[in-house]
């Protein structure tokens, strides 16, 4: 079974990846335009991550109250076994030979990942304050899609 520190691990693991890959492609891009969105979308994610350590810290004590733990375990087990956002490494073989539109493109269907996780993470959460963060953090996630989006025309 995992504990809610654990679930809220994953969600700050995946901002973590997410801030990282942005920081690199803010780096990597080659107009200022797509430099300046990635620099963005980075900041974006480091306030999630300091939203998640937020929850992180105020839930130590109350661990069991909040998640469903019937409809968590075995989908955050699965889930634990997957990254949304790969690490550097395996990023800079994928993206070597890359054109920017498909690095865009990869961009979006990692925010869209996210989204799915942060929905799929709502069902299971019990406190409401939770719930009110993660839907914070989705309607940002979502602007991402749409600020990437934009790039590509």
């Amino acid at each position: 079974m995992f504990s809610a520190h654990e679930i809220l691990d994953i969600a700050l693991n995946i901002e973590n990846e997410g801030f990282k890959f942005y920081k690199d492609m803010t780096e990597k891009a080659r107009d200022e335009s797509a430099r300046s969105t990635f620099e963005f979308l980075a900041s974006q994610e480091k306030e999630h991550i300091v939203t998640f350590r937020e929850l992180l810290k105020r839930f130590e004590e109350e661990a069991q109250e909040l998640v469903n733990w019937d409809e968590a375990t075995e989908y955050l087990k699965t889930l634990s076994e997957h990254k949304i956002f790969p690490d550097a490494g395996t990023l800079k073989e994928m993206f070597k030979d890359s054109s920017p539109e498909d690095v865009v493109k990869y961009s979006i269907e990692r925010e869209k990942d996210s989204i799915i996780f942060y929905y799929d993470l709502l069902e299971i959460l019990a406190d409401h304050e939770a719930k009110e963060a993660v839907k914070k953090i989705i309607k940002e996630e979502k602007k991402h899609v749409v600020i990437l989006r934009d790039l590509l025309k």
